[in-house]
């Protein structure tokens, strides 16, 4: 029994800290496909998943932002599903809705510095996502 207790339920305690620690459980992305989100505020915020087969989810974060002003950088390569990007500013006034294309930057319109909301809606999304935000 002293054998049992000093090496199998350390091993198991940490086994079971490890499941409680990391991503939320509602998220469908997590574990499986490991998200890489930088949120540096006042500067960008990206988001690359790779490997996304059939997935369904929606995702959000809050950026904080001094200036109104920003960019969005898309690469991403969708194979299947949709991915739809929504950014409110902090005012609540939805900057801009809609796909994360391919390719091919996008200046949406100013909006309210402070803290902004990312909402990332994957349905069915098959592909691989990588875009960035960067304030102007």
């Amino acid at each position: 029994m002293r054998v049992f207790t000093r090496h199998i339920l350390p091993t198991l305690g940490l086994a079971l800290l490890a499941m409680g620690c990391g991503s939320d459980s509602t998220n469908a992305l997590a574990p499986q496909f490991q998200p890489e989100v930088v949120n540096t505020p006042n500067v960008a915020f990206s988001f690359q998943a790779t490997g996304l087969t059939d997935i369904s989810d929606a995702l959000n974060y809050t950026w904080s932002v001094s200036s109104g002003s920003m960019v969005i950088h898309p690469a991403t390569s969708t194979t299947g599903g949709t991915l739809t990007l929504n950014i409110k500013d902090a005012s609540g006034v939805v900057i801009y809705d809609g796909p994360v294309p391919a390719t091919g930057d996008i200046s949406p319109p100013n909006g309210t510095a402070g803290s902004w909301k990312v909402r990332v809606t994957l349905a069915q999304y098959s592909g691989t996502i990588n875009f960035a935000l960067q304030m102007q």
